[in-house]
């Protein structure tokens, strides 16, 4: 296996800042990568694992070793006339899967379109969009543990999903790198129209181009448009897409939070879903997450800039880099977010992105 030195991350950061790593490597195979544990570079310095790299904001040169995962294929491995189970490469691009399975007419991840990365990142993310959960899709996962080379099989329990967030972001973190992920689809067509925000909706956007009864690719079409409008390309740009998680409170904070902003959106704390505020579903909860977004955008931050730094014009929690070559510039554009949405509704704004 390659382990190639001084490696610029330029164009491996989803904020294309000017870096590079120590160390560079590509797993391509799990005999390759078990290889590079019993190197002696990997273990004497430290290591990150990197996929799509959609999500990363490295504020420095890496004092260790990249490791990027290429890992790839896409395979039934069971069909019957009601569900399909697909094994995937860690390294596939997500959006590429997504398109397979609604080229397919294969249900449960159509709103998840046009996200950023690789497969292998979805579980460790825990992704969830415009309605739709990963994690209910999800079969079970291969993984290389990184201390002794050996392949561990995770089930959903093992996994400890929750809100953007898993096993292999908190207490597996860098210890595990993922090889195959296994999702189960669904064959019978389930649709999930209930996203809406202060500007738009699913249902909305589907008027605009097509009539009920809607279908997968209309939904995948649909979302498309959305997030098109909503987010700019980071292949172009230097952006992570949401670069702020919305903040879980309580209803004593929530109530505060109304009296300021009325109409503020919020959602349950366990799943990506879109309830009305007087909908059962939130009549026992404690607590809630809001649209930071939202927020965000009553404080004046939706398309400002400062500097080489700024949001969309079209969504406040995007951060864009318009061209400067510092981590830091980024760093110091985002406190200046978390300080003015602590100032005004005293929650503190966590970062959804990777910073390193």
């Amino acid at each position: 296996m390659e382990v190639i030195k001084n490696y610029s991350l330029n164009n491996e950061n989803a904020f294309k800042v000017s870096l590079k790593a120590k160390f560079f490597s590509k797993a391509n195979s799990v005999e390759e990568l078990q290889e590079l544990t019993s190197n002696s570079i990997f273990k004497k310095n430290k290591h990150f694992i990197l996929g799509g790299g959609s999500n990363t904001l490295f504020t420095k040169d890496f004092d260790g070793i990249v490791i990027k995962t290429s890992f790839k294929g896409i395979n039934v491995l069971k069909e019957t006339k009601d569900e399909v189970i697909i094994e995937v490469g860690a390294g596939e691009n997500w959006n590429g899967l997504v398109h397979y399975a609604v080229n397919n007419d294969f249900s449960g991840i159509e709103n998840l379109i046009l996200i950023p990365g690789t497969v292998g990142a979805a579980p460790v993310q825990n992704i969830a969009a415009y309605g739709q959960n990963f994690e209910d899709v999800f079969y079970k996962l291969e993984a290389i543990d990184l201390s002794n080379g050996k392949m561990k099989v995770f089930d959903k329990r093992s996994c400890e999903f929750a809100y953007r967030t898993s096993f292999f972001k908190e207490k597996g973190e860098n210890k595990y790198l993922v090889i195959k992920v296994t999702i189960k689809l669904s064959k019978n067509e389930t649709i999930n129209t209930t996203y809406h925000s202060r500007y738009e909706s699913i249902i909305g956007e589907l008027k605009e181009f097509t009539q009920p009864p809607y279908n997968i690719r209309d939904i995948s079409k649909a979302v498309t448009r959305i997030r098109e409008r909503k987010f700019p390309d980071w292949e172009k740009v230097g952006t992570a897409g949401s670069f702020f998680l919305n903040p879980v409170i309580t209803r004593k904070e929530l109530e505060f939070i109304e009296k300021k902003t009325p109409g503020v959106q919020y959602y349950p704390v366990d799943k990506l879903s879109y309830p009305m505020p007087n909908d059962p579903t939130f009549d026992h909860s404690d607590h809630v997450k809001i649209a930071a977004g939202w927020l965000l955008e009553e404080l004046g931050w939706k398309g400002k800039r400062i500097g080489q730094v700024g949001t969309s014009p079209n969504q406040s929690l995007v951060v864009i880099n318009y061209g400067t070559k510092k981590a830091d510039d980024i760093l110091a554009f985002t406190k200046m977010m978390q300080e003015d949405f602590y100032k005004a509704y005293k929650i503190n704004l966590e970062p959804e992105v990777n910073i390193i």
